[in-house]
């Protein structure tokens, strides 16, 4: 026996007509799946329409913004990295491109030995500074002490010829006193 169009009228949310309607109530007679069917389905709408509307869990609302927030942070991180490789990329085929426009202009040799001198100058002066640095650093111990001794008599000695100077300005300019009258 032939289950359609009466599965389809079971399971369609239209409304059938009168016609279609005394066919599927006359076949729900005669057939035992269908009948089954029919019944399984009408208990699944109640069960449906009678449960309550679950509810989400306590603070679902917060925690859902949180995450959409850090997700859409995370998707603006990923977009402006993207953005600034994507720049650099750019910028670095520029330049490619203009090395190559300009190379039948370059002497390969020449640029190649000017940059190992520079590269050799850098290290030099790194390692002259590290050098400085290392004796600084182990003759720290000695200096600390000369300087300890020598801040206050080189301020002492500052103050003295700034006072020396002073006074000889001071004389120099000050008037003249008689010592008695010329008479």
């Amino acid at each position: 026996m032939s289950h359609q169009p009466y599965e389809r009228f079971l399971f369609t949310k239209e409304a059938l007509n009168q016609e279609q309607q005394n066919k599927l109530n006359h076949h729900l007679q005669e057939c035992d799946n269908c009948l089954t069917l029919a019944e399984a389905l009408a208990n699944l709408e109640e069960l449906f329409s009678s449960s309550p509307t679950p509810q989400p869990a306590p603070g679902f609302t917060q925690r859902w913004q949180s995450r959409l927030l850090e997700s859409d942070q995370k998707r603006q991180n990923r977009n402006l990295w993207l953005m600034t490789f994507g720049l650099f990329a750019l910028a670095g085929a520029i330049l490619l491109f203009l090395f190559f426009l300009h190379l039948p202009f370059i002497n390969m040799a020449y640029e190649l030995s000017q940059l190992i001198a520079r590269i050799s100058l850098i290290t030099a002066e790194v390692r002259s500074s590290l050098n400085i640095i290392r004796s600084i650093t182990s003759n720290l111990p000695f200096i600390i002490p000369i300087i300890i001794l020598l801040t206050p008599s080189t301020f002492l000695a500052i103050t003295a010829v700034l006072f020396a100077w002073f006074r000889a300005v001071f004389k120099l300019y000050s008037p003249i006193q008689e010592r008695g009258n010329m008479s």
